[in-house]
């Protein structure tokens, strides 16, 4: 049995497609958002979804904020993902080559990276059926984390006028952002609190002689703090855990932190910043976007960028009653709309 594809039409996105492929347990969504900018650019995610609503959700979920997060950080990409089900499932070679086939057929209107489950290995499987595929000679993970220091650094010293050497940082999520960030953290002599599920990369962080202090994942919330990094997956800013905030800014990698848009607004009036995810962790886009571009001289400026950017969105909220998260959607809109570069 070979890859069979329904179109499932959903308002405001431009394509969504379930696949599935029998002979090599293939369950895919791609969804395709807004290619204005140009070909949707955005990681397949592999994932264990209980039912298709969670499986669809999630893929749409990651691919609008693809869209934002490619127009804000000024690549010329529109938004798309791709989520495998992995529920049941053994990862094996041919179905991600399987996956690729189906990349391929849709002929450069979506290009296909790594994300959450998805190895390079994987993305290799991948590249044997089709061109459209990157990431796979760049570790994303490493510009990801320092576009995070950069938008943690610039966040501590606009609302403290101090130098970020002395502050207090929790990190709920020590994976491949998360460590590589603690690192670059205490490097500045940082007060680390970290929390992750499982103990192999808190024990590695140990090994690499990265002082900390441990957290259980269910008290990070709790703990007093400058700056709250989410490095794990999303809907961790919710209706429960913002009650237990006690830190001045939320700054992380996680994609889709907050679980409504009324959680931004709560945060704005409770006086605690919140750095849309889709803007401080661009880094890993943007190396790819570098990778398909030939640019990657210029990809350390690029990166730069995102404190300034931060910067000012920092200067905006202050004078503005809008949440940071709806400040930052607009300045995605307007150069999707208007295809011009903030």
């Amino acid at each position: 049995m070979g890859l069979k594809t329904i179109e499932i039409s959903i308002s405001n996105y431009e394509k969504v497609i379930h696949a599935t492929n029998e002979s090599t347990n293939l369950n895919c969504i791609i969804a395709i958002h807004n290619t204005k900018l140009g070909p949707a650019l955005g990681g397949v995610r592999s994932w264990a979804y209980n039912n298709f609503k969670e499986h669809l959700n999630d893929a749409l979920r990651l691919s609008r904020a693809m869209s934002l997060k490619n127009s804000v950080c000024g690549i010329n990409f529109g938004g798309g993902k791709a989520v495998i089900n992995l529920k049941g499932i053994k990862k094996t070679p041919e179905l991600y080559e399987s996956y690729g086939e189906l990349v391929d057929q849709l002929k450069n209107t979506y290009i296909t990276a790594g994300d959450v489950g998805t190895s390079v290995e994987d993305l290799i499987s991948i590249s044997r059926a089709t061109k459209y595929v990157s990431g796979i000679k760049l570790e994303t993970s490493g510009p990801t984390a320092i576009g995070i220091f950069n938008a943690i650094n610039t966040t501590f010293k606009f609302l403290t006028n101090k130098e970020l050497e002395g502050s207090t940082i929790a990190i709920s999520g020590i994976g491949k952002v998360g460590s590589k960030l603690s690192k670059l953290l205490f490097e500045r002599n940082v007060n680390l609190i970290v929390s992750n599920i499982g103990k192999d990369t808190i024990e590695q962080l140990k090994q690499d002689r990265v002082s900390f202090k441990e957290s259980n994942i269910n008290l990070i919330f709790e703990q007093k703090c400058d700056i709250f990094s989410p490095c794990a997956l999303g809907g961790i800013i919710n209706s429960e855990t913002i009650k237990k905030l006690k830190c001045k800014a939320i700054v992380g990698a996680a994609n889709n932190q907050l679980d409504k848009s009324e959680t931004a607004t709560w945060l704005k009036k409770n006086n605690i910043f919140y750095a849309p995810d889709y803007l401080v962790n661009s880094g890993g886009v943007i190396a790819i976007s570098c990778e398909i571009n030939n640019s990657e001289d210029t990809l350390n400026d690029q990166l730069n960028k995102i404190g300034d950017k931060v910067l000012s969105l920092l200067k905006d909220s202050q004078k503005s009653d809008l949440s940071t998260d709806k400040i930052t959607e607009d300045l995605a809109w307007k150069r999707i709309n208007s295809k011009l570069n903030l």
